[in-house]
């Protein structure tokens, strides 16, 4: 039992530390100024959201960057409130924006699920870059200003930007230390050229290579994915062209969920994708740290002194590296609760790993699997 958990301990830090370092590699991004502006598509693939849309379209339309330059497309997914109303007022009350709301019941292919949506939004983008983002999320005014001079300095295929949850609650805040360290990881993979995780809540890509890759095709049944599935897709067409952007004025904010029973039903959404990915070296990854975790409970149960040695060393290098990605995105003080969070996160991985693998989750209104 120790030497298998000792060399599942020897893997996982050496897979932090290696992310770690490719997290210190990326660039912090330099704005260069230039008269020289790309033209964007932003799509919001929508349901169910009328309590948000608001503050999301306002904080596009607010941006330091000419109106004529970006459409913005809203996809309502057939949604049961009062959505599509807000929408609607607010494309009233901003006439010299390029705003437009699709409903899916008009979607020549009749499709549901976010990826049906998003493609039917891109079938009626305009420009040459698309940004796709979420409903819930807001933005500061050179989000778009920052994204555009990074794609002409890069001419990057496609671009992850950070994402951060915003948190009051300590709740929030413990959610907001992990989802931290996840939108890392997945800068530092892509830093690494061995991708594996984004969000949708700020990616960026050519509307072209959407097309070259055939967009989500083969993950058109998986409700989850419609970011990772087409992250490893465009990678093996353009494995030099995607980055990500390491700059404070690129990060989207989004809620953080309020009651266990959203987060349950989040990370289980997360989570089912990850069975599916055709990568082997990101499966390995995932097993490994999975029966890592597993390692630890078994140690703290049949051997407790073993089990917290394991547990602080694993605290000790994971303290490390968010600590220096709090840093980015100005949490630091956030790194008091790992602590707090280790014990609950061991579990929360264990039972997660399973359930959402066996049944189905509820989102938006819809039983997925």
């Amino acid at each position: 039992m120790i030497v298998i958990s000792s060399i599942l301990l020897l893997f996982y830090v050496s897979l932090i530390l290696a992310y770690f370092i490719a997290w210190k590699k990326i660039p912090n991004f330099k704005i260069n100024e230039t008269i020289m502006h790309q033209t964007f598509s932003i799509l919001v693939a929508m349901r169910n959201e009328e309590a948000v849309v608001a503050n999301c379209l306002a904080s596009i339309t607010n941006q330091h960057f000419p109106s004529s330059a970006f459409e913005l497309i809203i996809i309502d997914d057939y949604s049961t409130d009062q959505t599509s109303s807000k929408v609607t007022a607010f494309i009233r009350a901003h006439p010299h924006h390029n705003i437009r709301l699709l409903q899916m019941q008009n979607d020549p292919l009749k499709g549901r699920k976010k990826k049906a949506a998003i493609t039917f939004g891109i079938s009626q983008a305009k420009h040459k870059y698309i940004i796709l983002t979420d409903a819930d999320c807001v933005r500061g005014k050179n989000w778009l200003n920052t994204i555009n001079s990074f794609i002409n300095q890069t001419q990057s295929k496609m671009v992850y930007a950070p994402v951060l949850f915003k948190a009051n609650t300590l709740f929030e805040k413990l959610q907001s230390l992990e989802f931290a360290g996840l939108v890392a990881i997945g800068g530092a993979a892509i830093e690494s050229k061995n991708p594996n995780m984004c969000s949708a809540s700020n990616l960026i890509f050519e509307k072209d290579v959407f097309y070259e890759v055939n967009g989500y095709a083969g993950s058109e049944n998986i409700a989850s994915g419609d970011d990772e599935y087409l992250l490893h897709k465009v990678f093996k067409k353009h494995p030099n062209n995607i980055h990500f952007l390491k700059h404070r004025d690129a990060i989207v904010t989004t809620a953080a969920n309020t009651t266990i029973d959203e987060l349950i039903n989040q990370r289980k959404r997360w989570v089912s994708k990850s069975t599916k990915y055709d990568n082997i070296y990101i499966t390995a990854i995932l097993i490994a740290a999975y029966l890592f975790n597993l390692s630890i409970l078994l140690n703290l149960l049949i051997n407790t002194e073993i089990g917290l040695v394991f547990l602080g060393i694993k605290s000790l290098i994971e303290g490390i590296f968010l600590y220096d990605v709090l840093k980015f995105f100005k949490r630091k003080t956030y790194i008091l609760f790992l602590p707090l969070a280790e014990p609950f996160h061991i579990l929360y991985v264990l039972i997660i790993g399973i359930w959402a693998n066996i049944g189905t989750y509820n989102w938006k209104g819809r039983d997925l699997t």
